[in-house]
């Protein structure tokens, strides 16, 4: 307690300091910088690359929980070839682009009893609805109609095409005789619908990992890491680090844990989320 106390008093005194000398309005810059730097090395502002990410660093520390995965928003499929690659994992694959879907039906060629494929969105609801993109093989494709606010999309998602979106638990029956370990959902700020999509499967598999991207979609979306981990009310929540540095527990109900930047979660099971705190 003693030292506790005396490291609370050595940092009000520097935040005092700290603040009388940089809280000037000429000096933000610096304090943007600090702040972009921290938000890197926190997770923030990773995607694309799944070792910079940290995502294959995470694959690799489950490959021994998993038998059965859900890869939803798959795209050409790098997050399913890494399941593929390095783990034992079978693995079903939703992604509703015609083009993306080609080159998962190649890997599927080449894991035919690991792999099935499926050429459709998932959401809140089965029904036909529009999708936005830029190219047939683009990763910010999106059932958003107008991301035109958010500068890494902008004016790109211009094209657009009717495609079939279906819940996760239509596909109850198909689960019957499985237990999921693992989804993944990467959907350009649909992330809350899948979930909503899934409330049967959540209830009766209570996977062990599921995988979220979070970030501007749900700004404009008004949607909250809070609020989403409401429906995943059985597991605790996890921010994914750069460069593997594995994962850090998080509070999704304290602000500073609802920033807007791209970033990848896991919600863990709570019965075996003890092992990676």
């Amino acid at each position: 307690m003693f030292y506790k106390n005396l490291l609370t008093n050595i940092y009000l005194k520097f935040s005092k300091f700290y603040v009388f000398l940089f809280g000037r309005k000429k000096m933000q810059f610096i304090n943007d910088i600090i702040f972009s730097l921290s938000l890197d090395a926190k997770g923030y502002k990773h995607y694309g690359h799944l070792h910079f990410s940290g995502e294959k660093t995470f694959v690799r520390s489950i490959k021994k929980e998993i038998k059965l995965s859900i890869d939803i928003g798959a795209n050409v499929g790098d997050y399913t070839k890494l399941l593929l690659k390095e783990t034992d994992s079978k693995i079903i694959s939703f992604e509703p682009l015609k083009d993306a879907f080609k080159d998962l039906e190649k890997i599927k060629d080449q894991y035919k009893d690991r792999l099935d494929v499926y050429n459709i969105a998932l959401g809140a609801e089965s029904k036909k609805q529009d999708i936005f993109f830029e190219h047939g093989k683009s990763e910010k494709a999106s059932l958003i109609s107008d991301l035109s606010q958010l500068s890494i999309i902008g004016d790109r998602n211009k094209n657009k095409t009717l495609i079939d979106v279906k819940k996760l638990d239509d596909f109850e029956k198909h689960f019957d005789d499985k237990k999921i370990d693992l989804i993944k959902i990467d959907t350009e700020g649909y992330e809350y619908e899948v979930l909503k999509g899934s409330e049967k499967i959540l209830k009766k598999h209570k996977p062990k990992f599921i995988q979220i991207e979070f970030g501007w979609h749900h700004l404009i979306k008004n949607q909250s890491l809070y609020n989403i981990s409401q429906l995943i009310n059985f597991s605790d929540v996890f921010r994914i680090l750069p460069h593997g540095q594995n994962l850090i527990e998080i509070n999704p109900a304290r602000p500073e844990n609802n920033i807007y930047h791209l970033s990848n979660y896991v919600f863990i099971r709570k019965d075996i989320s003890n092992s990676f705190k």
